[in-house]
């Protein structure tokens, strides 16, 4: 892709769950292990996890272990599934969006910091301390 543009599933989704959406609804659809999927997508270990461990707890995806490895599959019975197929197919046939073009969010605008005033009905309680007189003051020694 050109640079400033990214698939309608980007756009639609974080980064990280377009990518892993992509690889697992994408047709055919196959059960595909973790460290696949990490390689496929480019992303580290951890966020694949953490990832596979969201959209399992959602139930759009279905996972099982045959003692060495856990495999992923999109769960076809699930209400989404449908939706979430088309959108991949539709990102892989459509062209890419525009980011440029989008809105942008605005950003809160910050008050910048100011030293810290103390009010002026409130006593300047420096100007109260003892101090020392010069008898008091060490000299130094040269």
């Amino acid at each position: 892709m050109r640079r400033g543009t990214r698939a309608i599933v980007d756009v639609l989704f974080p980064v990280v769950r377009s990518r892993v959406l992509s690889v697992l609804f994408a047709k055919p659809t196959k059960a595909r292990y973790l460290r696949e999927v990490m390689r496929i997508t480019r992303l580290t270990l951890s966020t694949v996890q953490d990832e596979m461990a969201k959209l399992v707890v959602l139930g759009v995806v279905k996972t099982w272990s045959n003692g060495y490895r856990r495999f992923y599959v999109a769960n076809r019975s699930h209400q989404l599934f449908g939706n979430l197929a088309h959108i991949v197919e539709a990102t892989a046939r459509n062209a890419p969006v525009n980011v440029r073009q989008l809105p942008r969010q605005r950003r809160l605008k910050r008050k910048p910091k100011r030293a810290h005033l103390r009010p002026s009905h409130e006593p300047n309680w420096g100007l109260f301390k003892k101090r020392r007189q010069p008898s008091q003051v060490r000299q130094r020694r040269r």
